[in-house]
């Protein structure tokens, strides 16, 4: 509602920058209401506490259920938690609260971000970024 009411009256010459604005679901709100850059500890400051984000959805490494995973947080990520590190383990560095647990999983969350904003730039130059947000959300939040 903050961004529909600001964003008509901010200057289409520069870049429009959104602080403190994190999360998948935010990016495609703010990005259709024309925002350029963003700037957020979120990703970061989840992860610190086993939070990843997944193509699936957000997941916690701590919970029971990963104890005996062995495959990446996210099959889709080239990062190197991803191609290294399998959720039980991971989720055994949360538990033993080893500081490397906080380290990969900023790593992934950051690279996914990353990754993202790159489908998503990608999109807007081939003009699809509608379709791409639905098919993004609709499985992000378990909806496909």
């Amino acid at each position: 509602e903050t961004l529909d009411r600001l964003m008509p009256q901010m200057p289409r010459q520069v870049p429009r920058y959104l602080m403190g604005v994190g999360t998948p679901e935010d990016f495609f709100l703010a990005i259709e209401r024309g925002v350029d850059m963003f700037d957020c500890v979120h990703p970061t400051r989840i992860a610190r506490h086993g939070a990843v984000f997944t193509r699936t959805g957000r997941i916690d490494l701590s919970a029971q259920k990963w104890q005996l995973d062995e495959g990446p947080i996210d099959p889709e990520c080239l990062c190197y938690a991803c191609r290294h590190f399998p959720r039980g383990y991971l989720r055994h560095l949360f538990k033993a609260q080893e500081i490397l647990a906080l380290r990969l999983a900023s790593l992934h969350n950051i690279t996914f971000m990353l990754d993202l904003m790159r489908e998503i730039r990608e999109h807007l130059a081939a003009g699809s970024f509608r379709a791409f947000r639905d098919r993004f959300l609709a499985r992000y939040l378990g909806k496909e």
